[in-house]
Parts: structure tokens; sequence; C-alpha cells
């Protein structure tokens, strides 16, 4: 009888520890989960500030918090400049390939992903790298492309409890400038080799294998597609072995590519997402028509090719809310300036509204009458007629001025490229709180500037109207994002970049890879300050006093107090981009 009695005993024992340990175990995933919630793994596609502080401003504006590897594993390095700590001029793929794996370890479960960076160590080094590029790993483990991205990127989505977002890209026309020993010649040679017509593959005609051996020819097939450049100025640039690396890096690219689709199909746990972008591209049948084809008929659910590159790990944000809500947005679109019909240069594949429609279909917002919209995206266009340009300014900032008096929220992107001068920025600073706005995008090319600006206003559209858990800093970093915005396009794209590389160029220095040193390199930072801080206090001042929509939910705004910037550099030393510090002071609940 005691032994009964002491086995019931040592049976309930154990039973208890047996559940004390369960109990401990799901708590601890509780609050491992915890944690990690709303935390965002990003691979950058590189250091430039497009990829780094926009990305992070449109996360933590949106009530994410992002969380990178650390050092210098992801930058890229221009010819000249100290290489990174792998010895390199790009990122050290198998080390960010740990990384990644070591934050699902850790237990995150949402990653926002270049393949680029992954496989290529960067969106540079994509463009320059070509055949067979093993990775080694730190344990001696080698290798292949492909297989690296099945033991490391697959096997992460096979865990149905990661959302994975990746982003990726079709190889531009030209090369880079300042990398591998290519100049602008070359770049311009590249770029127009790239544009000469190849033959239109269609139906069962168009198979990987076919768009490379279209690759060497012009549109009949026959012609080598150097030769149909005849005298053309550049030609001289663009030797044999040229052109045969040029074609290998355009085969590895869109085989690598061609994998990952093939292995995103194969998975249904439905938690991948992949954009592909298309980097500088022309409205022709040019050697990229038959990959972005290609691609495209290969695409399964959620995957999306866009009109630009470096706006796609922001859109990744956008579609992580969007996944998160599942809200469908009633939004309207008005253009102001006429020419959304057309492609704003010789560097856009789209217009500017096949453009906007590829961001609506992707956000799948439901399109609805400007009275019936409770999102309004409003786009300056460059003038359809030149002699209208100040009704056209009119326009839009009386519109801007109306939507923020009856707080409606609004969307802006300034898409004209400089079309109206210091007139319509002057028109904007006096006339209209940005702050108010839910987003702003004013920079560089239409594809990047639209992309960037529906990414920063659906992800926080979504967040003002559907996030529970509100947060000060959430609205803090939107008016950093805001203020972001509006110095990289006003004082800087629009007024100091041109002074400042003509003042680099009279130095003897070349303002697209500045290897200046000492005394000189000084003088430049100062140039650069100079040239750029006094007009970021004229955004400081449109920002400071006006207020901030903090939520939709129950419509709540704040007010803005001290806005300054600081810290000025250019990341990559040239001066296509900058990147600074936007202070802003805590906001205060509105009046």
């Amino acid at each position: 009888m005691k032994n009964k009695v002491l086995g019931a005993v040592a049976a309930v024992l154990a039973l208890a520890v047996a559940c004390t340990l369960v109990w401990k175990h799901q708590a601890a995933e509780k609050e491992k989960k915890a944690a990690w919630k709303n935390v965002i793994a990003y691979v950058p596609l590189d250091d430039r500030t497009d990829n780094m502080e926009d990305v992070v401003y449109v996360a933590e504006a949106s009530g994410y918090r992002v969380v990178m590897p650390e050092g210098d594993i992801y930058c890229t390095k221009l010819d000249g400049q100290n290489p990174n700590a792998n010895g390199t001029q790009y990122g050290d793929r198998a080390a960010l390939l740990e990384w990644v794996r070591e934050m699902d370890k850790q237990g995150c479960d949402l990653f926002i992903l270049s393949l680029d960076q992954l496989f290529s160590g960067g969106l540079v080094s994509s463009r320059a790298m070509y055949g067979e590029n093993d990775l080694t790993f730190a344990d001696g483990t080698v290798m292949t492309e492909v297989e690296a991205f099945d033991k490391y990127i697959y096997t992460l989505a096979k865990d149905k409890d990661n959302r994975i977002y990746l982003f990726d890209s079709i190889v531009r026309l030209a090369s880079t400038v300042a990398y591998q020993g290519f100049g602008l010649e070359e770049y311009y040679g590249l770029r127009e080799y790239g544009m000469v017509a190849r033959p239109v593959l269609e139906g069962s005609d168009l198979t990987l294998e076919n768009v490379f051996a279209n690759y060497p020819y012009a549109a009949d097939g026959i012609t080598a597609a150097e030769e149909a450049l005849g005298d053309n100025t550049y030609r001289a640039a663009l030797t044999e072995d040229i052109i045969d690396h040029y074609l290998a890096v355009r085969r590895r690219k869109l085989t690598l590519l061609d994998h990952v689709v093939t292995r995103l199909n194969e998975n249904k746990n439905g938690n991948t997402r992949l954009l592909i972008g298309i980097d500088d591209s022309s409205n022709t049948t040019n050697i990229q028509y038959n990959e972005i084809h290609y691609i495209e008929s290969r695409l399964g659910e959620g995957s999306k090719v866009m009109a630009g590159l470096d706006s796609l790990a922001r859109l990744l944000v956008g579609e992580i809310a969007q996944d998160t809500y599942d809200y469908t947005i009633r939004g309207s679109v008005r253009y102001v300036g006429g020419t959304q019909g057309i492609p704003s240069s010789e560097f856009d594949r789209f217009t500017l509204e096949e453009v906007v429609d590829l961001h609506m279909e992707l956000y799948e917002i439901e399109r609805v009458a400007e009275q019936d919209a409770e999102l309004q995206i409003v786009v300056m266009t460059a003038p359809e007629d030149k002699t209208a340009a100040a009704a056209y300014c009119e326009e839009l900032v009386s519109l801007l001025e109306y939507n923020q008096a009856h707080d409606i929220p609004t969307l802006f992107i300034e898409a004209s490229n400089n079309a109206y001068g210091k007139t319509l920025e002057t028109m904007l600073l006096e006339r209209v709180d940005f702050a108010h706005l839910v987003a702003f995008a004013g920079k560089y090319d239409q594809a990047n500037v639209t992309g960037a600006g529906f990414a920063m206003g659906i992800s926080r559209y979504l967040y003002l109207r559907c996030c529970g858990e509100k947060t000060d800093r959430a609205d803090v970093v939107q008016v950093q994002q805001i203020a972001n915005s509006m110095a990289l396009t006003y004082p800087y794209i629009l007024s100091a970049r041109y002074p400042l590389n003509v003042y680099i160029r009279d130095m003897g220095y070349d303002y697209n890879n500045i290897l200046a040193e000492g005394e000189d390199r000084e003088r430049i930072q100062r140039k650069l300050e100079e040239l750029f801080l006094p007009g970021c206090q004229v955004m400081g001042a449109n920002l400071e006093g006006t207020t901030v929509i903090s939520d939709l939910m129950e419509y709540t705004e704040k007010t803005v107090g001290s806005v300054t910037y600081s810290d000025v550099y250019m990341p990559w030393n040239r001066t296509f981009e900058i990147s600074f510090t936007v202070t802003v002071a805590p906001l205060t609940p509105a009046a």
C-alpha cells in the first residue's frame, strides 16, 4: 500500500514538474514573441540614404522597429575608396545570410531582405558580378548562390510563422560610374548598347535560353547590336571584353532571379512577397524588354514587377502594414499639370499615370471619386501648357490648403522635376503646412518619387486608421521623415547640388567619386554645409508650430515644436545623395 501511495505521489510530482516546465516554456515563448512584435529584420540594398534612413523613417512612423546588421557588411565602396572589412568593395554575402538565420533563431518573424545584397553584395555589385560566385561561410562551408538561397531564404519561408518580404532588380541598361574602372564613357556606351531594340519574344518563344540568345543582336536578329549604333559618340568605349562582361552580368542575374521565382512558386504558405524593380530603363524594346516579360510570365501570387528600385524596401513596409491590418483604403488621384500621360525622360519606361496605377494596384486601393475618398493622392506633374504654369501652381496649393483646412488626409507627390522653378517651392512653403500631410515625396525620377510617396503615405495612413497601440515616437518620426523629404527635395536636389558639383569640379575632383583628403576634403564639406543648411532652416520654419495628424480612429492632432538639421555628409563620397540628422522636439497635444 505504501509503495502505491509513494508511486502516486511521485507521479503527481512528475506531472507537476512537467506542467511547470511546459508553462515556463510557453511563458518564455510568449515573452520572446512579445519582444519581437512589430520588429523588422532588414537587409538593405546598400548604405545609401534611400535604403537606410528613409526606410527606418517609414517603418518607425508606422509603429514598427527596424534592426539591421552591424558594421560595413552591407556597404558599397567606389573605386579608390577604402574597402570594407571583408576586403572587398561590396557586402559580405555569407555574413549577411548568417545574420538573417540568427535573427530567425532569436525569434524575429518579419523580414525585408534585398536579394541584390544577399547574393551580389549590393546593387552596384549586381551590375558587375558575373559567372559562378560561390559563397564561403565562417565554418568553411562553400555553397553556390542557388544552394545558399535554398538553405537560408527558402527554408526561412517554409516556416509558416515567418513573413518574408523580398526585393530584387532587373539589371539597368548602364554600368556604374566609378566602379571597377568604368567611367562616364562606359556608362553612356553601355546604355546606348542596351537601348538598341532586340527581337521581341512572345508565347512559347519566351524562354530563358531565347532571351539570352537574343542579347547580342538588334531587332532583325542578325545584326550585332553594337553595329546598330553606327558612329554613335560612345561606341568607341564598347570593346569586345566590355560587351561580353555586360551580357554575362545580365545572364547571371536573370538566371538567379528565375530560380528565386521558381522556388517561391513552390512555397504554398502564402507568407512571401517579392517586388522586382526595373532599374533605369527606357520606353523601347531594349535589352530589358524580354527579361521583364519573361519574369512577369513566371511570377506567382504575391510577386510584382515595379517601375522603380530605390523605393522598394519602403514599399514593402507598406505591404507589411497592409497584410497586418487587411484594410481596403478608398483613395482618389488628382493630377495637376497635365503631363501624367507621358514619360518624364528617356530613363522612364512608364508614364507617370502608369506608375501611379502600379502602386494603386500594389496596395489594392479602391479608386473612388474625390469627395468619397478617405485618402487623397495629389500628384504635381510638369506643365502641359507652360504659359499656364502659374495657374497650375495655384490649383495645387489651393487644393492642399483646402484639404488641410478640412482635415482630409493627403499624400502629396511632387513629380514636376523642378519644371516650375522657385515659384512652386515658394508658394508651397508659404501656404502649405507640410507636417499635416500624410506623406510628401519630391526627389529624383518619377518612378522612385512615386514609390517613396506611396510607401510613406500608405503605411502611415494604415497606422493612423487601424493601429490600436499608437506611440509618441511614431509621430515624432513622421515629422522627421517629412522634414527629411523636404530638405532633400528643395535645399539639396533643386538648389544646392548643382553649385556643389561645379565647386568640386573646379577643384579638380570628380563629384561622382570624391577622393579628396585633408584640407581639400574639409573645404568640400564646408561648401556642402554652406549651400545646404541655410535652406534647411526654411524647411524647419514651415514645420514648427504646425500640426501633424496623430490618430484617425478618433481624429487627433499634435503640435510640432522645433525642427533642426545637422551632421550633413555624403555617404558614398559623391554628390548624388546626402545624409543628415533631423532633430524634432517632443510633440504636444494640439489645442
